[in-house]
């Protein structure tokens, strides 16, 4: 199904195993190098890098679709997502390409043409079906697959889209159930996302798919919070259900989403000291904030130069007394720098070194000293010194 080849795609997550190690102090600059030296990997860039060859790519792909354009002009005319169609493919061939013949991953043009495949087939099922429902299947679909085959991050985000944009559009357009129940439904699906995130997490065959999965992860528990924060969903009942609020009055259940406002935040950052997850904690310190923002948007209690005085004063004074609380202990949660924190280091640390190891191949002597002599059966004794 992965369209790398196995060997260069374990040697590239080896590899990026052993910068990990390298920043926690395990691995040294030396060994790092020789890492380096004797592993051959797939091509990749750094971040800034792989953001100017992105937007190359991108500008390589319009040009590609737009010279195609100009020699079918009259069928885009009457039948656009057949034009549609035919740039999916060339997106799909120019990536099997550059995986295949190129060996790019995380280069930034790969990038490029995988993404503009998927939303020129997202489009083109959409205009074929005349439907944004089926467009939103095709996104997750796409999505799914793209990230299957190429191991890409972003294209589980697609497929993430989709399946939340395929059960709003079901619940306000097809009213299929109550829009007041959409908050509820979208925290249903919150749920499963993470029951699904928690299932294939520690699943060490899918080991190539870390960050895609780190990403599911954070999706639904932004998903879950977000669905259920009092000024998301009184908004969005004020611009897509029309609903009216007067003054005194309230959306339906308002005292349900006040509670979820600042419950879920707090659980997020309970629960990820509990279980020592660092993405759940920083999300539970940004929701936190944001619900900050969600009351004060609709009540104003104090000024805003008041506010923020006291908040920063409270911040440092609490970041001060956590500080000394946690900076002598080594075990637990502690201030000390992190130096690595999965179950499996050791064994990652094992498989770069069998990994890197020089060849051990037997090899003929290279020894001057002459062996042999005798006359009986090449006992080694001879006559003479």
């Amino acid at each position: 199904m992965i369209v790398f080849d196995k060997q260069l795609l374990e040697n590239t997550f080896l590899l990026e195993e052993a910068k990990r190690l390298n920043d926690q102090g395990f691995v040294p600059n030396e060994q790092l190098s020789d890492i380096k030296r004797q592993l051959p990997i797939l091509k990749g860039h750094n971040i800034l890098l792989r953001i100017g060859f992105f937007i190359l790519g991108c500008l390589l792909f319009s040009s590609l679709t737009g010279v195609i354009a100009l020699f079918t002009i009259s069928l885009a005319e009457k039948h656009m997502w057949i034009m549609l169609f035919v740039y999916t493919i060339l997106g799909i061939v120019a990536s099997e390409f550059l995986a295949k013949e190129q060996g790019q991953k995380g280069y930034g043009l790969d990038d490029a043409f995988i993404l503009g495949f998927q939303m020129m087939f997202c489009a083109t099922v959409g205009l074929g079906f005349e439907s944004p429902l089926a467009a939103f299947i095709a996104l997750a679909l796409i999505g799914f697959a793209a990230c299957a085959r190429y191991v890409h991050t972003l294209s589980i985000l697609n497929c993430l889209i989709g399946i939340t944009g395929a059960i709003c559009y079901v619940v306000l357009e097809k009213k299929l159930v109550a829009s007041t129940f959409l908050p509820f439904i979208l925290l249903i699906l919150a749920l499963i996302l993470y029951a699904v995130y928690i299932k294939i997490n520690n699943d060490k065959k899918l080991k190539y798919y870390s960050n895609p999965i780190m990403l599911l992860q954070g999706f639904a528990l932004l998903l879950g919070y977000f669905s259920m924060n009092y000024l998301v969903v009184r908004e969005l009942s004020e611009a897509l259900l029309g609903l009216s609020i007067g003054k005194g009055e309230d959306i339906p259940f308002a005292f349900l989403f006040y509670g979820f406002t600042f419950l879920m935040p707090v659980f997020y950052i309970i629960y990820s000291l509990y279980i020592k997850d660092r993405l759940m904690l920083i999300i539970g310190f940004l929701t936190f904030g944001f619900s900050i923002f969600t009351i004060r948007f609709y009540y104003n209690i104090m000024p805003i130069e008041m506010a923020l005085i006291l908040g920063g004063i409270l911040l440092f004074a609490l970041s001060y007394l956590a500080i000394r609380k946690l900076k002598d202990k080594e075990t637990g949660l502690t201030f000390k720098p992190a130096r690595g924190s999965e179950t499996d280091i050791l064994s990652n640390f094992e498989a770069l070194i069998v990994a890197t190891q020089v060849d051990l191949k037997p090899t003929e002597s290279q020894s001057k000293m002459p062996f042999g002599g005798g006359g009986f059966s090449g006992g080694g004794a001879g006559e003479s010194f």
